[in-house]
């Protein structure tokens, strides 16, 4: 082969790999169908078009593209999809749904080219806003909602979806945030003082498009944005207002990874939010946690087990069971949703180790603060491999686990309600405190113990330890458990024990030193 022949299979091959990262970015990066936006006469129109009217109206631009990529690079074909991404720019919209009926949906903007009705709706009006924001501020000329761009009559379009959903946010030229109860920065500042928020801090699929956007840009009840800055994510002072409303930290709202990690600080993100469908507690943070769950409304809150069997398939940390209140009813040893990761105070000193903030008188113990807390003390346990079980596995028994098991006895009951009463329990090396949930009746037929997560491993033992290094200093992190005394004595303890319900999670703190031989058991 000349080398005519050469340069020109290799050119073909160039335009080749060009048309084949633009075609795949359309099919598998965006939106299944988008809001074409066009304006004419100072009026603003749009109309729902498909992927192949994306395809044909970019069409010019993989010649574009090969242009600037002659040269042979290792890295093109990613540097050719960053560019095809620059080119095909779209805008989303993060919003509250209005109440009822208000908001356009896909059968009504199927139609054709529409504009906004001359009588005032609410719902048309904010699309109306939505595009025109979109294409004179942004320049985009293509968009999406959630409301008129799924066809939510297609069980497959929208299991796809709700599962590509954190990847559309990501993948848009820019998030525009409406929020519908605030009226400017000054109004969002003062939401802390008042502790009244805007209701769009308060849903839970708005979390995912908080943190999957690379630029963000919020806009107020009247459509003028909050800050004069471009994208709001660079904007310090509006950041830090929502890192205070939302116990999210800086770091997070500045750039956010998903991925299965700090499994209880991101639960505890949803535990504050929620939304319409039991279901969409669990769909809502999928992509946050990097996780493809199959779609199944009318599953209730099995929906929220199965997010968590997924998260228990790739996550070896015991800081996972740092929750508390009522479990799972398909597996006593989960949570039975995402507002059971409560911010524990682990402060040093703290005067109250379940606090809930607002009284703590330790220094830099507030909801923020708690957050802080809570991330370092999480960060310290798991930069030591030696705390705890890492190869916990959930089985046809229930879960399986290795605990440092040490029995306890009930020394006093007090403080009853209805539902819970606080238990007192001895051990020779330390006491500790639970509030029981659940009846009554039947708690002196019990045999108790403390299954230890945290302690260290010890050869084939573990151990706790006052003098240990950890945050609090000596305090570690156990599952109450029970076992009906009548049980047959010959019975081992992967028979006999299971996990108790608690209001918060059981921590105790050993005198000396205490170890012994793990025990495997299924909960």
């Amino acid at each position: 082969m000349n080398a005519s022949a050469a340069a020109t299979n290799s050119h073909d091959s160039l335009k080749n790999l060009v048309n084949d990262v633009f075609n795949e970015y359309i099919t598998n990066e965006m939106p299944i169908r988008l809001l074409h936006i066009t304006k004419v006469d100072k009026k603003t129109s749009f109309r729902l078009v498909e992927r192949d009217f994306v395809r044909q109206h970019f069409k010019n631009v993989p010649d574009n593209i090969y242009k600037d990529f002659m040269l042979v690079d290792e890295e093109r074909e990613e540097r050719i999809k960053v560019r095809v991404k620059e080119e095909l720019k779209y805008a989303v919209l993060s919003h509250r749904w209005l109440p009822g009926t208000q908001e356009p949906l896909y059968h009504q903007v199927l139609k054709g080219p529409t504009e906004a009705p001359d009588v005032h709706e609410l719902g048309w009006d904010k699309l109306q806003h939505f595009c025109s924001t979109a294409k004179d501020i942004h320049d985009c000329e293509f968009a999406w909602t959630d409301t008129s761009c799924i066809d939510k009559t297609s069980s497959s379009e929208l299991d796809e979806s709700i599962r590509s959903m954190f990847r559309w946010y990501r993948n848009s030229h820019v998030c525009i945030a409406f929020l519908s109860e605030t009226a400017d920065l000054v109004a969002l500042k003062l939401q802390e003082k008042e502790k009244t928020v805007d209701v769009w801090f308060e849903r839970g699929w708005t979390l995912q498009e908080l943190l999957a956007p690379s630029q963000i840009k919020f806009y107020g009840s009247n459509w003028e944005p909050l800050t004069d800055f471009m994208n709001d994510r660079r904007n310090k002072d509006i950041m830090e207002k929502i890192s205070t409303l939302t116990d999210i930290h800086m770091d997070d709202l500045e750039s956010f990874t998903p991925g299965i990690d700090r499994v209880p600080e991101k639960m505890l993100w949803a535990s504050k939010r929620r939304t319409t469908r039991i279901e969409d507690m669990a769909y809502s943070v999928i992509g946050i946690f990097d996780i493809s769950l199959m779609i199944t409304y009318g599953e209730g809150n099995r929906a929220f087990f199965r997010l968590m069997e997924e998260i228990m398939k790739r996550y070896d940390k015991w800081d996972v069971f740092l929750w508390s209140g009522r479990r799972s009813r398909y597996n006593p040893a989960l949570p039975d949703a995402p507002h059971c990761y409560t911010p524990h105070c682990y402060a040093p000193h703290c005067p109250y180790p379940h606090c809930y903030a607002p009284h703590c008188s330790s220094p830099g113990c507030c909801p923020t603060g708690c957050i802080k807390t809570l991330r370092n003390s999480i960060d310290l346990a798991a930069a030591r491999y030696q705390y705890g079980d890492r190869r916990f596995a959930l089985t046809n028994h229930g879960l399986e686990i290795w605990v440092l098991l040490l029995t306890v006895n009930v020394e006093d009951i007090s403080e009853e309600l209805p539902d819970s009463r606080c238990l007192l329990f001895k051990h020779e090396h330390f006491e500790a405190r639970a509030r029981h949930i659940g009846p009554e009746s039947g708690l002196c037929d019990m045999n108790w113990a403390v299954g230890v997560l945290d302690y260290s491993v010890d050869g084939e033992g573990g151990s706790i330890d006052r003098l240990q290094f950890r945050n609090p200093p000596g305090s570690y992190t156990a599952f109450l458990l029970s076992s009906n005394k009548h049980i047959l004595a010959h019975l081992p303890a992967t028979a006999k024990w299971k996990k108790e319900m608690t209001k918060e999670v059981v921590r105790i703190s050993p005198r000396d030193h205490v170890g012994g031989p793990v025990t495997l058991l299924y909960l």
